[in-house]
């Protein structure tokens, strides 16, 4: 007999002792009211505050709700023969977990295994290549595939190729002169043989306007490597990445490795407009089987397009008002969210804005992708239509700008529920400035797991307390700051995040800052119902309670008492979007 065959002999004489004249069959009724799933004998971990005491260890879902939560017997008295029962054999049941910031577009690559995580996928032909030599050899090979004059474009991977071994032109030389060579590493740094030098038009005399810079060498030459927005003399002549429904099935590949570390739903943090259409056939053909995704809609005022920083307002200004749409606008699969700008570089570059000089390289604080004359008329406009703006700051000089930017915006354009906020804040800003964020209530979507992904970076130019607190959460929430996590592809995947937030251990097994380091429940809080909020989901997702969607994160451990140096490697087994299984590890 089977389990749904013993519920019904069980509770069938309890269905049918309601009977209502004149009325379908009153076992009917019951049925159509009954979940469409029920997952039973878990350990359920609502993440609702003050009710951990209750530890249910069941939950029905219909129509992709949740309409029970409580013990597994009182689940199987709401079951009918048309229910699935899953029975999840004592795992652990989490709220969905939420990643607060990937990157998936047309052209983007998919991801592979890193030390608990995922990082971005580089070719095939260059994968294996850990040294100079490696990689000089790849590229011969590649060369004699392609043939003389062929671009060969390729990528190495941030956490492979620290700065100490970034190659320049003379090391891609050694592989041919007979090809141009553009190799990124990260979004942040593009590397160049001579071949290719020559096509972008980049000599000793090259200058460029902002926003990013051109490396030389001792004698004043280029040495191959461009730097954030100067990346732009080199993909100007190079080939673009493959588009049309090639593209579309990478993107579906893509979010369900996301699915695979456990994350039910994701905020993307760029896209631009004309890809819009690329993720909306997606979701019309295959959204349930995706994690969810809120968009951010990437404007590019300043240098990363352009030269002229008035047209590139223009143009930015144009661009948002074409859309016709604000944040919010969609579905529970597919949402609109804020529109993301670029302030300043990244830390692998490194080219973050900083109030002071880096460690390294005293005289230098950074890259200003866009200043303040080209982001307050964007973010004003953006604001004044109802748009949420999440700006990507990653040094506290951007963040010292953009809060002074917002807070001019709002008190010229009062608007409650704003919930603007900047992406990562990996050095920490002065107290003045997030006493300003509070007030405004201006959030933070930080990845603590740059501690791990690009903390080797971080060190070369941060020192002192601005290195122990690099990428903080306790001292923005102290401040009044609310605060979510994601990862961002350093690596992509909560359990790294997870992990660096609770224990603060950086790249090389060291805690960083450990007063900022967090308890696992607010770590699971962090990881589920705050970037809920960030996105306006939090009435519908981030927690397990009835009414709100049926999205769960299956893990084979207890969470709370696991070994926390296992939480890097932690086992998801199930994930969960609207009651329906989009990942197993099964």
């Amino acid at each position: 007999m089977t389990m749904l065959e013993r519920i019904r002999k069980l509770f069938l004489p309890l269905f049918a002792a309601s009977v209502v004249c004149g009325c379908a069959d009153p076992l009917e009724l019951e049925w159509a009211a009954a979940p469409d799933v029920i997952f039973i004998n878990a350990d359920v971990y609502t993440g609702i505050p003050d009710e951990q005491l209750l530890k249910p260890t069941a939950v029905g879902v219909r129509n992709g709700e949740i309409v029970y939560v409580g013990p597994t017997t009182g689940a199987l008295t709401l079951a009918s023969e048309l229910t699935e029962v899953v029975d999840l054999q004592g795992a652990m049941l989490l709220p969905g977990l939420f990643d607060n910031h990937v990157h998936a577009g047309i052209g983007t690559s998919l991801l592979m295994e890193w030390e608990g995580g995922l990082i971005s996928e580089v070719p095939t032909w260059v994968r294996e290549a850990r040294t100079i030599p490696d990689l000089q050899s790849a590229i011969m090979k590649e060369a004699e595939r392609v043939g003389p004059g062929e671009w060969i474009i390729g990528a190495l991977s941030r956490e492979v190729w620290p700065n100490q071994i970034l190659p320049t032109r003379s090391d891609l030389d050694v592989g041919t002169t007979a090809n141009p060579v553009l190799l990124t590493r990260g979004p942040h740094t593009t590397v160049l043989n001579s071949a290719a030098l020559e096509l972008a038009g980049i000599d000793h005399t090259t200058t460029f306007p902002g926003g990013g810079h051109i490396g030389h060498d001792e004698d004043g030459e280029p040495n191959g490597r461009l730097y954030d927005s100067a990346r732009r003399l080199a993909t100007a002549v190079a080939p673009s990445a493959e588009q049309g429904e090639a593209s579309i099935e990478n993107l579906r590949a893509l979010l369900l490795q996301f699915a695979s570390s456990g994350v039910t739903s994701v905020n993307v943090a760029s896209v631009r407009p004309d890809q819009l259409r690329h993720f909306q056939a997606l979701y019309e053909r295959d959204g349930e089987e995706l994690p969810r995704a809120t968009l951010q809609i990437r404007l590019r005022p300043g240098y990363d397009a352009y030269d002229d920083l008035d047209l590139s307002v223009r143009d930015a200004i144009a661009e948002m008002e074409g859309l016709g749409i604000v944040t919010g606008f969609g579905n529970d699969r597919l949402q609109i969210g804020a529109i993301k700008m670029s302030i300043d570089g990244g830390l692998s570059a490194p080219a973050y804005w900083s109030t002071e000089g880096y460690e390294d390289r005293p005289e230098y604080t950074g890259a200003i992708r866009i200043p303040a004359e080209a982001f307050y008329p964007v973010a004003r406009r953006a604001h004044e239509l109802g748009w949420q703006l999440g700006i990507h700051t990653m040094g506290d000089g951007a963040v010292e700008m953009v809060v002074e930017q917002l807070d001019r915006i709002l008190t010229e354009l009062p608007r409650d529920d704003h919930r603007h906020y900047l992406h990562h804040v990996a050095v920490k800003p002065s107290a003045e400035v997030m006493a300003t964020m509070a007030r405004h209530g201006i959030g933070v979507a930080s990845q603590p797991a740059f501690t791990v992904g690009l903390g080797a970076f971080a060190v070369e130019s941060l020192a002192g307390e601005r290195e122990a607190t690099m990428n903080p959460t306790n001292s923005l929430q102290d401040a009044g700051i609310w605060v979510s996590w994601g990862s961002d592809g350093a690596p992509y995947g909560p359990a790294v995040t997870l992990w660096t937030g609770i224990t603060r251990k950086g790249w090389d097994g060291e805690v960083y800052g450990p007063e900022e380091a967090v308890s696992r429940a607010e770590a699971i809080r962090l990881h589920t119902w705050a970037p809920a909020y960030q996105t306006f989901n939090e009435q519908r997702v981030g927690m397990i309670k009835t009414g709100m969607l049926a999205d769960f994160t299956v893990i084979g451990e207890n969470f709370f008492t696991m070994d926390e140096d296992r939480i890097r490697y932690l086992p998801v087994l199930k994930t969960i979007v609207g009651g329906n299984i989009i990942y197993s590890a099964d």
